[in-house]
C-alpha cells in the first residue's frame, strides 16, 4: 500500500466511523469494506501495520465503542485471526459495477431501528425508531428523548420485540442496558420487585447489567437460565444450528443450560454453546465476532454461507437459497448498513457464487 493511499484511507475510515463522510465518501468507504481484491493482498507485516495505527485511531471515538471496552482490542484479535488463515477481506477503493439483474431489481436497504410493544398482553403498538430508544424507570416508560409513553404504576408486564429488518435498544427499570437484533423479543417486570431481577427473552440480544451484589440479575430463554451480577454479554438464542450461544464480554456468569441442568462459570472472552446434550460446550477463542452486529459490522471467520444466510434474512427481510453451496465457507468484515445487493457482491466475489433474485426472493445459480 502507498503511504499517501494509507494516510487518506484511514481518515476516511475514521470519519466514516464519526458520520462525518459525505454521501460520496461513506459509499466509497462501504465499497472498500466489501471488495475483496485477492490479487493485491500486501504482505502480513504491513497489515499489522496498518491494524496498529487503525487500533490508534479507533481509540479517538470513544462514544461509538463505548459500551464495549475490549470491543476495539477485539476486533484487532479477529483481524489478526484473518491473517493467519490467509483470509483477510483487504479495502480497497475499486467500484464494483452490478449486475443486470441488480440494476433492473429496487435494491433492498438493511433493516432500522423498528420494534412493537405490547403491555400487559395488550395488543402491540409500533414504537417510533427515530426517538432514540426506549426507557423504562419507576414511574413511566417512554422514548429517550423525554417523550413518555405510558405510566407505570398499573403496568406489571413490558414486552418489547423487533420484526425482520428491526432493532431496538432499551434502558430496563434498574438502569441495565439492552439491545435488540432483528426477530428478537424481551419481557420484563415494569419495577423489579423482589430478590431478583428475572427477564425472558428470545432472539439476540445484547445487554449490559447494572450491578446490584444483592439482587441477581436472571434470564431465562427457551434452553438457559443466565444469572448475572453485573456484566457485560450478547445471548443468541436464535437455535440456526440446533445452538444457543451466550457469549461474555466483561465480568462474570452462569449459564444452567434447563434440560440437562449442567451450568458452567464463564470467564471474559468465553462462549457457553448449549448444544441439546447433556453438557455445555465452552468456547474461548474468537468470540469476539458473536457480539460485532451491536456496533455495526458483521465478523465472519470461516463461517458456512447457510449459516450467513440466515443473518441476511434476518436483516434484509429476505429468503435466501443457497443450494448445493450453504457448506462453502466465508471469512469477512461487512457493515450491517450496507444495502443487499453490496452483500451479495461481496459474497460472489470471495466464494464464486452467483445469485438471482426475485423479489425478496435470493436464489443461487446452480
Amino acid at each position: 500500500m502507498k503511504n499517501g493511499e494509507h494516510s487518506n484511507g484511514l481518515a476516511l475510515l475514521k470519519k466514516y466511523l464519526e458520520g462525518a463522510c459525505t454521501a460520496e465518501e461513506k459509499r466509497n468507504v462501504e465499497e472498500w469494506y466489501l471488495t475483496i481484491g485477492e490479487d493485491t493482498l500486501p504482505s502480513d507485516d504491513e497489515i499489522v501495520s496498518d491494524i496498529t495505527e487503525l487500533q490508534k485511531r479507533l481509540k479517538q471515538i470513544p462514544e461509538r465503542f463505548s459500551s464495549t471496552k475490549n470491543y476495539i482490542t477485539a476486533i484487532a484479535a479477529s483481524l489478526l485471526t484473518f491473517i493467519t488463515l490467509g483470509t483477510i477481506v483487504y479495502f480497497q477503493f475499486t467500484a464494483i459495477q452490478p449486475s443486470k439483474q441488480q440494476l433492473v431489481l429496487e435494491d433492498i436497504a438493511p433493516g432500522g431501528n423498528k420494534a412493537l410493544l405490547s403491555i400487559d398482553g395488550q395488543a402491540a403498538i409500533t414504537l417510533n425508531g427515530e426517538n432514540g430508544g426506549l426507557v423504562s424507570n419507576s414511574s413511566s416508560l417512554g422514548y429517550k428523548d423525554g417523550t413518555t409513553i405510558a405510566k407505570t404504576e398499573n403496568i406489571k408486564t413490558i414486552t418489547l420485540s423487533t420484526p425482520a429488518a428491526g432493532q431496538f435498544q432499551v434502558v430496563l427499570p434498574d438502569g441495565s442496558k439492552a439491545w435488540l437484533n432483528a426477530l428478537s423479543a424481551i419481557s420484563y417486570p415494569a419495577t423489579f420487585a423482589g430478590k431478583e431481577r428475572q427477564i425472558h427473552l428470545k432472539g439476540e440480544v445484547y445487554l449490559e447489567v447494572a450491578k446490584n451484589t444483592h439482587k441477581p440479575f436472571i434470564i431465562h430463554t427457551d434452553q438457559q437460565r443466565i444469572e448475572v451480577l453485573g456484566t457485560s454479554f450478547n445471548v443468541n438464542t436464535y437455535n440456526d444450528n440446533g445452538r444457543s450461544y451466550t457469549t461474555l464480554v466483561s465480568g462474570s456468569l452462569r449459564v444452567t443450560d434447563t434440560k440437562s441442568n449442567h451450568e458452567v462459570v464463564l470467564s471474559p472472552g468465553q462462549q457457553a454453546i448449549v448444544n441439546g446434550k447433556d453438557h455445555i460446550e465452552v468456547k474461548t477463542n474468537g468470540t469476539e465476532d458473536s457480539y460485532a452486529w451491536k456496533d455495526g459490522l458483521y465478523i465472519l471467520h470461516e463461517e458456512p454461507l447457510s449459516q450467513y444466510a440466515l443473518k441476511i434474512e434476518r436483516w434484509y427481510d429476505v429468503e435466501i437459497d443457497m443450494g448445493p453451496y450453504g457448506d462453502r465457507k466465508l471469512s469477512a468484515i461487512i457493515p450491517r448498513d450496507a444495502k443487499l445487493s453490496e452483500v451479495l457482491q461481496a459474497i460472489e466475489l470471495k466464494s464464486h457464487v452467483k445469485f438471482i433474485r426475485e423479489g425478496r426472493r435470493i436464489t443461487v445459480m446452480k
